[in-house]
């Protein structure tokens, strides 16, 4: 039966300039965020109450430049070289090494670059350094190695040369003004690859609002070309040619959708203009030996993965096109949400196979596994984010319901599968970290295969958020959701040693809500229902309210319950939560005393991150794996200035684009050589 779409809307922000103003759509999950802050709206207090309570991370790159040198990246990272300096005083291997962690971690899901090309260009650069390259190939070589040296700073720290300061960005706007020598040349495959690149730079550092603005040239562009028509249609073009063509389209699909989604922007690409086939179904052969005469460049079981985010991008581009559509078109009924239910278990039936780690093997007539191709299983973080994207498309898919329908079934059923996700998401995330951590004998939260694409900082977010709006309204276990709360924050603090203030904004704004959630339980305003009982909203007074001695005595015995679950330790940010786990009690920024590790207190006791570059932190790693001392204080938390004040500061951040100073993204170099 029709009738109204759950209604989910978007935010618009005045600018502080004149004339100007800021939209992000209901897609982000910002209405969501809105409704999570005015349900707590009675249990926390703040000094002000002109508060802009809306985050999303991401949006954060028109911030205004507060740093003198607007340097990313630390001196234990890169080694400054003048201009005129000569570039190629290294060697091959040099080159090699220092893009490995691109080839590992981006290029398997992202392969729009012919990897044996850009070794060709790394090879050149060692011999005749980057100057030798052209305009195309420098921007592409400077991009896979500044996101290498982002990547590295979640890795455990080895010794090995510096890259220089000419191989890299040494700021976002060092990279987005690498768009103008490109505009200025005529189209092509290889320029529109280099835009690309620079996307996913800015991908990779939570750059979103810039990548999206990239991205909509790189659209364009890719229709100018052709990218949206599939390449074996056309005999102009040769296998090598078609099979590049069609990565480098579906890699600019599954970024779109992605920055769509995490800014509830309109989407850029429709599915209808696009006929373009998968990288492991072609569907415009002539007929089936074709395909199998067709000598193909590379195995095809190397592209199931980005083929897999890329069927995930038409998912999440029918979430939003069905729940975050303009509100005059936004009508539907329950069997276009069924519809798309049944696509995402389609999809994950296909996707898990990938999850096998004898899935790139075939079977001989013998009944043996043999790898022909010597193909390798998927890494242990890309089997993550294929689990991580199913759970995150049922989010997208039944939060706008628990949002807008209120004490009916759906709304049951749509809160309980949130739930349900958003466990799945934490738990998964944070075994992955606690396995990697074991396996690298490591108590900071350096992993050898870290967390890189920065999908995960939204999907802990947003998957804290339900469980403690939840648990607040009754509909679960109010001590399990600290716990959870709990693995949110250290999984977000691991997160922000990338150099993202994101990270660590959303960890100090989930570890007020559970000071909130704490006083919201002792004040009686949740009812903890017995099992089978519906849940119930009871006393929905204010925590400054006097307690009769009833109501004081059953607050007195709530304190008691969360006791005895050790739920008080959340509340220090450090202690074990669950004892079941291996390393139950990891510090993933430090090994420092909890009041050190989560930043200082301000009078009312909420917590600010802490200066990295004023209070070096001492982590568990020796010293001598740094080449200066001075640098272990690079935990990835930066100091979030006297604006931030409390849960209900916190929720300024989607102004952060108008308010903060780049200080907040960058490390303090003051007084250091």
């Amino acid at each position: 039966m029709a009738g109204a779409s759950p209604q989910e809307l978007g935010h618009m922000r005045p600018s502080i300039s004149k004339g100007s103003s800021s939209f992000v759509g209901s897609g982000s999950g910002i209405y969501f965020v809105r409704t999570v802050q005015s349900a707590f709206s009675r249990n926390y207090r703040r000094e002000s109450e002109a508060v802009d309570d809306a985050l999303v991370p991401g949006e954060d790159d028109r911030l205004q430049t507060g740093s003198p040198s607007g340097c990313i990246w630390y001196p234990n990272e890169i080694i400054q070289l003048p201009d005129t300096h000569p570039s190629h005083a290294m060697n091959f291997d040099d080159l090699t090494g220092w893009s490995k962690q691109y080839w590992d971690n981006w290029h398997p899901p992202f392969p729009f670059l012919h990897a044996p090309s850009i070794l060709g260009v790394l090879e050149r650069v060692s011999l005749e350094g980057i100057q030798s390259l052209s305009t195309v190939d420098s921007i592409t070589v400077r991009s896979i190695l500044s996101i290498s040296v982002a990547d590295r700073r979640q890795m455990p720290p080895t010794r090995g040369k510096l890259v220089p300061s000419n191989l890299v960005f040494n700021t976002v706007d060092d990279a987005i003004s690498c768009l103008a020598p490109i505009l200025l040349q005529p189209s092509t495959v290889a320029s529109l690859q280099s835009l690309v690149a620079i996307q996913l730079f800015l991908v990779s550092m939570l750059r979103l609002n810039a990548a999206s603005r990239v991205g909509g040239l790189i659209t364009r562009i890719a229709f100018q070309l052709g990218l949206h028509r599939c390449p074996s249609r056309f005999q102009q073009f040769s296998i090598a040619d078609a099979d590049m063509r069609r990565r480098l389209y579906w890699a600019i699909y599954s970024l779109e959708r992605y920055l769509s989604q995490s800014l509830g922007l309109p989407l850029d690409i429709k599915d209808d203009d696009v006929d373009v086939c998968y990288s492991d179904k072609e569907l415009h052969a002539d007929d089936s030996r074709q395909i199998s005469s067709v000598q193909q460049p590379h195995d095809p079981r190397l592209l199931l993965l980005p083929a897999f985010l890329a069927r995930h991008g038409y998912i999440k581009g029918l979430i939003l096109e069905l729940r975050h559509k303009s509100v005059l078109h936004r009508t539907t009924d329950q069997d276009e949400a069924a519809h798309v239910d049944s696509e995402i278990s389609k999809w994950w039936n296909e996707a898990q196979d990938l999850l096998d780690p004898h899935y790139m093997e075939t079977e001989e007539s013998g009944g043996e596994l043999s790898n022909q191709g010597n193909i390798s299983s998927l890494k242990e973080s890309h089997k993550l984010l294929l689990i991580v994207q199913k759970h995150e498309s049922t989010i997208l898919l039944n939060r706008p319901v628990i949002t807008s329908a209120p004490n009916s079934s759906m709304f049951a059923s749509a809160m309980q599968k949130c739930i349900g996700a958003s466990k799945q998401i934490v738990a998964k995330v944070y075994q992955h970290l606690q396995t990697g951590m074991s396996e690298a004998g490591s108590r900071d939260g350096r992993v050898q295969n870290p967390l890189c694409w920065p999908g995960f900082t939204w999907c802990i977010w947003m998957s804290g958020l339900i469980l403690v709006y939840a648990a607040s309204e009754g509909h679960y276990s109010v001590q399990i959701a600290q716990r959870d709360a709990e693995r949110c924050i250290k999984i977000l603090e691991i997160l922000a040693m990338r150099g993202s203030v994101w990270p660590g904004a959303c960890a100090s704004a989930l570890r007020d809500l559970q000071k909130a959630l704490t006083s919201k339980f002792l004040n009686g305003s949740v009812d903890i229902s017995q099992p089978g009982q519906s849940p119930r909203i009871s006393n929905p007074r204010s925590i400054e309210t006097p307690s009769t001695s009833s109501n004081a005595l059953q607050s007195r015995q709530r304190q008691e319950q969360i006791t005895g679950f050790q739920f008080a330790g959340t509340l220090r940010g450090n202690e074990s939560v669950s004892p079941s786990v291996a390393n139950p009690d990891f510090r993933p920024m430090s090994s420092q005393q909890p009041s050190q590790l989560a930043g200082s207190q301000n009078g009312r006791g909420n917590h600010r991150p802490t200066n990295a570059a004023s209070q070096p932190a001492a982590t568990s790693l020796q010293a001598d794996q740094f080449p200066d001392p001075t640098l272990l204080g690079m935990n990835g938390m930066f100091d979030m200035g006297e604006q931030f004040d409390g849960v209900g500061d916190i929720f300024q951040l989607m102004d952060a684009s108008y308010q903060l100073g780049e200080h907040m993204f960058e490390p303090s170099f003051a007084g250091r050589h």
